[in-house]
């Protein structure tokens, strides 16, 4: 067998790692086989296993050692052993043999045996370990642990961490129930002591409910960067080397020592927190439960935003939330909210993302317009002239005193006239028209028991027939004509020579032609007219007719005051977050309005409407047409964007105000009404974008008349009722609730309770 080879080392000289490699491959049965040969004792702790095969029998040795061939183990004998066997016969004597001739002399003796050499001088000790190197920097560490009961709300809350941790001011944190990842709330550091560990947080969003006191805390987005590597420690110096032996008699030089071995690298710095890593799972594009596998022992925490980027092109991404993480697999679950681009791929990115930032405060309301001022009454007509009085009489002689003669009979009372036909005017009592009366056809206008104590300025055209008189001298008479009549029959008396023309006295016939016809006593007196005519005043009796000409008179169709609308869709036809409202007002109809293009012009008097009020538009060229208004004036407005189709004009429309939706994200919604109205909301339903937190605000008009309550004190509010449910399985939402202000924002109507990540339906009726 071969032995281990000393050449190369020598006093001075460098050893080579095959030096020691070669005496522990022997040792370890890796080389060889060589010879091992120990001066001394050898002790074995532990079971000594001998090769197969290399035992040298003896059966001569008074102790026995077992062999176990199998295994290799070497055992002895604490037994007796067995006895000798009996002696064999002797054999028979030979027969003597001749004598031999005498030996030649024997040679000289040797000479004596030189003295033995002295002995080698001991090698030199080894030299001491060199000194351990110093660690390496600690990494920044942000993910911790805390036992501090705390109750699951906003608002300002402290916890007890590890000290010496990486964190600030400032930065955002989700703090997650160790027991139940659903449980959660973010917010931001505004505190921490890195010797006591105090940390204090301003919770700004929470997921569920509860006091606990097992949290695991760590960043939300921004990684930290990993620990940098401890410095190697400084080599162990050389060991000095051993002094030459003194010269025994031809003794050898004594062995060179043994060099002092390296010193111990110092230890790596702690890693810090990692948030950024690879994964190779295949994935596609899309929103929705995503699961991979990312290396373990990263410092990912239940509710963190991720980003998940191909890593050959940054545009296609995904972004989400983390809603499960196993730091001992690498598994990771996360609901993906938002997306670029599209399509499958194996080699993504992956990190954490910042959150987006909150949506402002919504702008205040503008002031309401001033109300237009009212128009001035018009001008009483003036009276006419009296008649002239007749001449008196001449006295007669007195003659002699007659017998009384007896009374005559009373004459018969005469019959009324016939009414006159037609369709009933929709009005009793009387009626104020500003404007001009048409009626068309053979329609006449009756006029029952006459017309007293009113006036009329301005032209009449038509004819005035019938059998009454106009009086001019009876005391309740006050119908002033300013025009002028035709005298073209006989059969009536009419002045035509002065320039307010007086009508004749009783006559009985009258058909002279005029531009007006009044009857002042008449009972069957008829108002034909085939014109148009202008009045001021007013009217007492009842009219005939259906109205179907009045300006203003009413509509022929009754429309529903109250109305559903969509308010605000943020696209998708709904799918991104819509808001459907509900609502009644004050219905305004028989309106004229003309439509040029897609503009449509409305007449309303003294609406109080303003730019940008909302409204439902009825019986125009389009019904049931929500939209806005513009270029508002006193009694006019106008609404742009509208079908280019349908009719130009008419005398019957009618629209119905109503609220609008002013601002609206995943935060919240704000509601407000027009001008003018008397709009009351009775309704609202919004499905919303996904949420990234848990609540969702209304804001709602401060007035009972003109909103949906009173809204500015405490004890004024209010609060709808709520229900809700999840867009993602269609489950109602019972944890939903709304939450009242109590110090300000009495008209903010908060609703808790919903699910963080995903869209929900919200209802509240007022």
């Amino acid at each position: 067998m071969a032995g281990i080879s000393t050449q190369g080392i020598a006093s001075g000289s460098i050893i080579f790692p095959e030096h020691i490699l070669r005496s522990i491959d022997a040792l370890n049965g890796e080389a060889g086989p060589f010879d091992i040969k120990l001066s001394g004792s050898l002790t074995v702790s532990g079971s000594t296993k001998v090769s197969s095969g290399s035992i040298i029998e003896n059966n001569n040795a008074p102790v026995a050692l077992m062999y176990n061939t199998s295994s290799g183990d070497v055992f002895y004998s604490t037994g007796s052993l067995g006895g000798g066997g009996g002696s064999g016969t002797s054999g028979t004597s030979g027969n003597s043999g001749t004598s031999g001739s005498s030996g030649s002399s024997g040679t000289n003796g040797t000479n004596g045996s030189s003295g033995s050499s002295g002995s080698s001088d001991s090698s030199g000790t080894s030299g001491s370990s060199g000194s351990s190197g110093t660690s390496g920097a600690d990494g920044n560490l942000f993910t911790t642990t805390s036992s501090t009961s705390t109750a699951i709300g906003t608002g300002s809350k402290g916890f007890t961490v590890a000290a010496g941790l990486s964190l600030i001011v400032g930065q955002s944190v989700v703090i997650v129930d160790a027991l139940n990842a659903a449980n959660f709330m973010n917010g931001k550091i505004t505190a921490y002591n890195s010797v006591s560990g105090a940390l204090t947080v301003n919770v700004t969003s929470v997921t569920g409910s509860g006091t606990k006191s097992s949290w695991n805390i760590s960043l939300e987005a921004a990684p930290g960067t990993n620990g940098t590597s401890g410095s190697s420690g400084s080599s162990g110096s050389s060991g000095s080397s051993g002094t030459n032996g003194t010269n025994g008699s031809s003794g050898s030089s004594g062995s060179s020592g043994t060099s002092g071995s390296s010193g111990s690298s110092g230890t790596s710095g702690a890693d810090g927190d990692e948030f950024t890593t690879t994964s190779s799972t295949s994935l596609a594009i899309g929103t929705g439960s995503k699961s991979l596998t990312v290396p373990a022992g990263m410092a990912y925490v239940v509710g963190q935003s991720i980003a998940i980027i191909h890593q050959s092109d940054a545009d296609e991404k995904m972004i989400g939330k983390i809603t499960g993480f196993n730091a001992g697999t690498g598994a990771i679950s996360v609901t993906v909210t938002s997306v670029e681009g599209s399509g499958t791929y194996s080699s993504w990115n992956v990190t954490l993302e910042s959150v987006p930032g909150t949506s402002g405060s919504s702008g205040s309301s503008g002031t309401s317009g001033s109300s237009g001022s009212s128009g001035t009454s018009g001008t009483n007509g003036s009276s006419g002239s009296s008649g002239s009085s007749g001449t008196s009489g001449t006295n007669g002689t007195s003659g002699s005193s007659g017998s009384s003669g007896t009374s005559g009979t009373n004459g018969t009372s005469g019959t009324n006239g016939t009414s006159g036909t037609g369709v009933g005017f929709p009005f009793s009592g009387s009626a104020l028209i500003s404007g001009s009366l048409t009626i068309n056809g053979p329609a006449s206008l009756n006029v029952l028991g006459g017309i007293s104590g009113s006036s009329i300025s301005g032209s009449l055209t038509g004819s005035l027939l019938g059998t009454a008189s106009i009086a001019n001298t009876a005391t309740t008479a006050s119908h002033i004509v300013t025009a002028s009549f035709a005298n073209t029959t006989t059969s009536a008396s009419i002045a035509s020579t002065t320039s307010t023309a007086s009508v004749a006295v009783r006559a009985t016939t009258l058909s002279a032609q005029a531009t007006a016809s009044i009857a002042d006593r008449a009972t069957t007196a008829s108002f034909a007219s085939t014109g148009a005519g202008t009045f001021s005043g007013s009217f007492s009796g009842s009219f005939q007719g259906d109205g179907s000409d009045l300006v203003g008179a009413g509509i022929n169709t009754a429309f529903n005051n109250e109305v559903r609308y969509l308010a605000s869709d943020l696209g998708s036809s709904g799918a991104d977050g819509s808001v459907e409202l509900l609502s009644s007002a004050t219905m305004f109809g028989g309106l004229t309005w003309t439509r040029s293009s897609t503009t449509l012009s409305v007449s309303s008097s003294a609406h109080g409407l303003s730019n940008g009020d909302y409204v439902v538009i009825q019986n125009m060229n389009q019904n049931y047409l929500y939209a806005s208004a513009s270029a508002v004036g006193t009694n006019t407005f106008q609404i742009t964007g509208v079908a280019n189709s349908g009719g130009t004009s008419g005398k019957k429309g009618a629209y119905i105000p109503a609220f609008k939706v002013s601002s609206f994200s995943q935060a919240g919604a704000t509601i407000s009404s027009p001008s003018a109205g008397n709009v009351q909301l009775i309704s609202a339903k919004v499905s919303t974008p996904t949420l990234t937190g848990t609540t969702f605000d209304f804001t709602m008009p401060t007035s009972r008349e003109n909103g949906a309550g009173a809204n500015g004190t405490l004890y004024n509010q209010n609060p709808p009722i709520i229900q809700a449910w999840a867009l993602n399985n269609g489950n109602q939402n019972t944890s939903a609730v709304i939450t009242l202000n109590t110090s300000s924002n009495f008209n903010v109507f908060q609703v808790g309770g919903l699910s963080a990540l995903i869209k929900s339906m919200i209802k509240v009726t007022f």
